[in-house]
């Protein structure tokens, strides 16, 4: 008995097993094409959390567009449509789920692809709209149903995925059911699923996570973000893998690049090692009011032999420049520091300054003892203002430049010219964004605060009108705009916010609803 027993409860083990298996939806991701060139996942619940959509300051506003559809529907349809407004949900398309934006070479149309949970009730959704002629009535079609909405985007569905398709016309939009056709019968192999960069996609944390590839990029542009790939690889190889995140007074991206292709690979690896770590010791010529920053740790010989893979750069350099350009890059060991210190409504006078660590002064003394390589033209001329101290002049510009000690400089400012040396009372070393630097092997920064305080940027917000009151009254609630990058090739671009106790998202969101008189 007890034999027959067990026998019974494994047969009764398989049987459901079997059954979850038959039951089991496909995943809604194996819908994406595998040739997707771009695509981004957006967490919806997280966004409407991080942006205050769901805070009790918005029930007011939620029922502000409840109330407005009193008047223009039925008492069905109306009944139908606060539920909805009420729960989202209530569409059958799973919200939990990321929603995934797309473009691809098979389906050359942005496209949005969401997790169905309730065909049923994503059928009477659309069916409420058709009620209310924004769309077709459901139409079916090879393993999935259909509806147009405003002749200008494709509505596509089965129990699993749903398909938003942008398109415009009719030809495209036949085109775009032909291939939902095969979309819909994906399976993990042949759709995106089974790109390692989209796994390594899917294991990002962020409100927004992105995979692009220089097959997102037109052809015509394609040849200028290839530069420095060797030219047996196709630049569009190389992807770009990262994630968009909201936090308390701050919006932070985060990617790197990314690629299956051992070559493109090796060129990635091959380019960090031209970078340094950052030592910050020039930031102290830099006062902190500094509109704009670079700062980058430069191995000057790895990077020229970089530079020789750049096929644009190898044809614009002679033989005869080549030895002088090499002498130049191999003095640099360290960190160059550039700024833009203010800006000046006369044409090319906008003063910066640059500094940077080099080995000797050699270079420079080689370049101009063999000047004529550089094959200056009518109105240009190089002179020597002392002990490897020059300055280049053209019809349009001057530029001072040397070496002192062990460092280079380089503005076209006379009167900066004249202080190269000397500190201001308050350097960068003091400004916020100052710790961010630690650790990186290059940083940018655009310091708002300080562009906003220019009295060109006063006088124009003075006589600009409503347009530019609103303009810098946004810009008002920003502090800076950061980018650093790390030895493992990892970027981050960080915009700060002056509130630092609200979430940026929320921040942004209530000033677009102040423009929009919400």
């Amino acid at each position: 008995m007890e034999k027959n027993l067990i026998s019974r409860l494994s047969v009764l083990v398989v049987l459901i097993a079997f059954a979850t298996a038959c039951s089991r939806k496909t995943e809604y991701t194996h819908v994406i094409p595998a040739d997707a060139t771009a695509i981004a996942a957006f967490n919806l619940q997280s966004l409407a959390d991080k942006a205050g959509l769901n805070d009790k300051a918005n029930e007011a506003t939620k029922q502000k567009m409840i109330d407005a559809l009193k008047s223009g529907t039925n008492a069905t349809t109306f009944q139908q449509l606060e539920k909805l407004i009420k729960d989202p949900s209530e569409s059958g398309i799973d919200l939990q789920s990321p929603v995934y934006v797309f473009t691809a070479t098979s389906l050359p149309h942005t496209t949005m692809v969401a997790k169905v949970n309730d065909q049923q009730k994503l059928r009477a959704w659309i069916g409420l709209m058709s009620k209310e002629q924004l769309c077709q009535p459901i139409a079916e079609a090879e393993g999935y149903s259909f509806t147009t909405i405003s002749d200008n985007s494709l509505l596509a569905f089965n129990p699993t995925a749903m398909f938003l398709i942008n398109v415009s016309g009719t030809t495209p939009t036949e085109e775009a059911k032909k291939s939902l056709t095969a979309l819909f019968q994906q399976t993990a192999t042949s759709s995106l699923s089974s790109n390692a960069g989209f796994e390594k996609m899917q294991q990002q944390k962020g409100d927004i996570t992105f995979l692009a590839s220089m097959g997102a990029i037109p052809e015509a542009y394609a040849k200028q973000t290839g530069m420095g790939l060797p030219g047996n690889v196709n630049p569009r190889d190389v992807m770009l893998l990262g994630n968009l995140n909201f936090e308390k007074g701050k919006a932070s991206l985060q990617f790197n690049y990314y690629s299956d292709n051992k070559e493109v690979e090796a060129m990635i690896q091959k380019s960090q090692k031209a970078l340094l770590k950052l030592n910050n010791n020039l930031l102290n010529y830099f006062p902190a009011s500094t509109l704009a920053l670079f700062n980058v740790g430069v191995n000057g010989t790895e990077f020229y032999n970089l530079m020789l893979e750049n096929k644009e750069f190898t044809d614009n350099v002679s033989i005869a420049q080549a030895d002088e350009v090499k002498k130049l890059f191999a003095a640099v060991d360290g960190d160059i520091t550039a700024g833009l210190l203010n800006v000046s409504l006369k044409e090319n006078a906008t003063p910066f300054l640059l500094y940077a660590d080099v080995k000797s002064a050699d270079a420079l003394k080689a370049v101009y003892q063999n000047k004529q390589v550089l094959k200056l033209g009518k109105g240009e001329d190089l002179l020597q203002l002392g002990e490897h101290e020059y300055v280049y002049k053209s019809r349009s510009m001057n530029l001072f430049f040397g070496v002192r000690g062990k460092q280079l400089y380089a503005t076209n400012d006379e009167l900066i010219y004249k202080e190269i040396g000397q500190t201001p009372k308050k350097s960068i070393k003091s400004a916020a964004y100052a710790s961010e630097m630690n650790g990186k092997n290059a940083f940018a920064v655009i310091n708002i605060e300080a562009i906003l305080e220019l009295p060109v940027v006063k006088m124009m917000v003075g006589f600009g009108g409503e347009e530019y009151g609103m303009y810098h009254k946004l810009a008002s609630q920003m502090t800076y705009l950061a980018m650093g990058v790390d030895n493992q090739g990892k970027s981050e671009i960080n915009l700060v916010l002056k509130n630092q106790e609200v979430n940026a998202l929320k921040q942004i969101v209530d000033f677009a609803k102040q423009f929009a008189g919400m």
